[in-house]
């Protein structure tokens, strides 16, 4: 079955879903796309009604949602171990983390760039401190998380890939960054998976750090 995935560059959304895939061996298309251009219109609606991106095609069927795609494509392929089978009792914090990677990481970076349109004032300094207490209590569950074990889940799983990919771009903003490299055990998960050999592939760290 072919594969194509939709994106503007390695590091949007689509750059967690190129990482699984070389992690999972599946050849695949790369399809890069340019607004400026039209390329959302058109066609494209064909494959995503919403004109964004990342989505994918296989065959001749398409999905859109980073987050389903990364969950699907690996139960897709159970045999290579990028998710927990559906009997394993690692199943269920499997599933946590996958719902935590899209619910609550996420939602840190969406809301970072909204809160950066607030004129400078008490406003801006409330919501971003909330925020930034937020990030604090996320990443002090990951910290405690990784004192147990170097992944999430016992080994590594496409839950890391989707917290990790989320947890990088929060670490975009100066701020959260600072968070971040306070707590040494996920500065050291964090390098520990930029370094695996289908990350550096995919281009999803290198390439927005140049």
């Amino acid at each position: 079955m072919s594969l194509s995935l939709y994106g503007f560059t390695p590091f949007d959304r689509s750059g967690k879903i190129r990482w699984l895939l070389e992690e999972l061996g599946l050849p695949f298309e790369n399809h890069w796309l340019d607004s400026s251009k039209g390329d959302l219109e058109g066609d494209y609606l064909g494959i995503n009604p919403m004109g964004r991106v990342p989505a994918v095609l296989m065959g001749d069927r398409p999905m859109i949602e980073s987050g389903a795609i990364c969950a699907y494509l690996s139960d897709q392929h159970l045999g290579k171990g990028m998710a927990p089978a559906l009997s394993s009792p690692e199943r269920q914090d499997y599933q946590q983390w996958m719902y935590f990677a899209a619910s609550t990481v996420d939602t840190l970076v969406t809301r970072v760039s909204i809160i950066e349109d607030i004129p400078p004032g008490e406003v801006l300094d409330t919501k971003m401190s909330a925020l930034l207490s937020e990030v604090t209590d996320t990443v002090d569950l990951l910290e405690q998380t990784l004192t147990k074990n170097e992944y999430l889940v016992g080994k590594f799983t496409t839950a890391d890939i989707c917290v990790s990919y989320h947890l990088f771009f929060c670490s975009l903003w100066p701020e959260m960054k600072a968070i971040i490299d306070g707590h040494p055990r996920v500065t050291a998960y964090m390098e520990r998976l930029s370094q695996r050999p289908a990350a550096l592939k995919s281009e999803v760290f290198t390439s927005y750090r140049g």
